[in-house]
């Protein structure tokens, strides 16, 4: 990027209220819908047919943080940053930059995850229609690592070019996923159990009796089943937080986000909610664990069930469709990561020059830069080791945004809202900690956040010693909260 093409400028406020919904809706519907939604089976054993209902819980949770977020809205707190801004102007810097600086880390592992994820269906695309060599290539680590690339900075590329071109792509992608996901959906209400059986025998030689016979559980602890489920599945309702991140981009920003926000969780949770109950009216619960048992990983998303019963070429192009699924997602990750970047700047927490807009496109370009760099290298560390640095620290940070924005709420007077939030993030973060605990000591969510928070103090450290302003203002409330 040319170095004159770049200077520090106000954000420009073209994006009309469905493109603010479109952010919110495409960052929730992806992995949640096409795949936690039925392997879930195989990591709580026995949650069987609960798994909508529990699809419905997640989302009347979410709306306690849509309550909290139109609170802050109503006041004014409304920018780039989102979340940052709301911590920042009730509990202090410190507490908004630390939590925010989590969130980055652990968006940024599951950006690398998703630029993996999505070659390897590009791969079994390629497969299904017979090209062979493309699906060795793709399958392939050098594959993987340049397609991933690839992908990673094309949308680095759409988002510089304007925030006005990502959000028409963004809400062609949100028409998209959904035509998909009723696409799906529709074949599950059409599907009987009797039906599947048939095409299981006819797709994979095998007996729906035998698979329901061996993915019964012998002994259930239903409660302790959901109250692990529940964690897990809230996972696909994370997203909304990219909703926040346009304040400052949004025309009639304080209507466009406080309506946003309710008609994506409104939204996405009815899209969760129908789609699980068609997916599970279809498929025997017990089935899924038991193909997962028999290594059959590739029929346990909820398109490989329903694809089994769809046409072959059907069945192929749903490859296709999943990969840019979860492509599309790259879309919202790049704007909330920068956005945090470009608030953070705003305040002088880190140099002025990570606030730079492209002098022509308006977007902040050093931000987006630093998202695409990040997501590369967590693309490599994907490829190379299987695994990546945040995945798990991002619901964890989540749950401690969450947290502290009930403590906020606290210290505004709004009781009830703000010890529901702290009560339901606890759980999670408990759930999650304690479900992490046998992983390797560098993977456990608890050590990455420990190792996340020392970097932040550090950063902080750094900033008072430059005697920012912001820096200095550490712990101050803003003045009409």
């Amino acid at each position: 990027m040319n170095a004159r093409a770049v200077e520090v400028r106000s954000l420009r406020r073209v994006l009309g209220p469905w493109s603010v919904v479109a952010f919110g809706v495409t960052n929730q519907i992806a992995a949640g819908l096409f795949f936690v939604s039925t392997q879930i089976q195989q990591t709580v054993p026995g949650i069987g047919d609960f798994v909508p209902w529990l699809m419905l819980g997640g989302g009347v949770i979410t709306l306690l943080t849509v309550l909290a977020y139109r609170y802050f809205f109503t006041r004014g707190i409304i920018g780039a940053g989102g979340e940052y801004l709301m911590l920042r102007d009730t509990l202090g810097v410190r507490w908004g930059f630390l939590a925010t600086l989590l969130a980055l880390f652990g968006t940024t592992g599951s950006l690398g995850t998703l630029a993996y994820i999505s070659t390897r269906f590009l791969s079994n695309a390629c497969a299904s229609a017979g090209w062979n060599g493309a699906a060795a290539l793709l399958a392939s680590a050098p594959g993987a690592m340049v397609c991933g690339l690839v992908l990673l900075w094309t949308i680095w590329i759409v988002h510089v070019r304007g925030i006005k071109f990502a959000a028409v792509l963004t809400v062609a992608s949100m028409m998209f996923v959904l035509a998909v996901a009723l696409t799906v959906t529709a074949y599950g209400f059409a599907t009987t159990p009797a039906h599947f059986a048939q095409a299981v025998a006819t797709r994979l030689h095998l007996s729906l009796d035998a698979l329901v016979a061996q993915g019964q559980p012998a002994h259930v602890n239903l409660l302790a089943a959901v109250a692990s489920a529940l964690p897990i599945l809230f996972y696909s309702y994370l997203g909304l937080s990219a909703a926040t991140q346009t304040g400052d981009e949004a025309v009639d920003a304080r209507r466009s986000l406080s309506r946003g926000v309710l008609v994506a969780v409104v939204l996405v949770t009815c899209v969760y909610t129908v789609f699980a109950f068609a997916v599970y009216h279809a498929i025997p619960w017990q089935a899924v664990a038991a193909l997962g048992q028999r290594g059959l990983t590739t029929y346990t998303t909820s398109t490989g069930l329903i694809g089994l019963t769809m046409p072959r070429w059907l069945a192929s192009l749903m490859n296709v469709f999943v990969a840019v699924v979860v492509i599309k997602t790259f879309l919202p990750i790049f704007l909330t990561h920068s956005r945090w970047i470009y608030a953070w700047a705003s305040d002088g927490i880190i140099p002025a020059r990570f606030a730079s807009t492209h002098m022509r496109f308006g977007t902040p370009v050093v931000g987006l830069t630093i998202s695409a760099l990040l997501g590369s290298v967590s693309l490599a560390e994907s490829v190379e080791l299987g695994y990546v640095f945040g995945v798990s620290l991002r619901v964890l940070s989540a749950m401690i945004v969450f947290f502290l924005i009930g403590a906020a709420l606290l210290r505004v007077r709004k009781t009830a809202l703000g010890l529901a939030l702290m009560a339901f993030s606890s759980w999670f973060s408990i759930a999650l900690v304690y479900g992490a605990r046998t992983q390797l000591l560098l993977l456990q969510p608890a050590v990455q956040a420990i190792l996340v928070a020392i970097i932040g103090v550090l950063i902080l450290r750094w900033a008072e010693r430059r005697r920012v302003p912001a820096a200095a203002a550490v712990d101050t409330a803003h003045p009409y909260i």
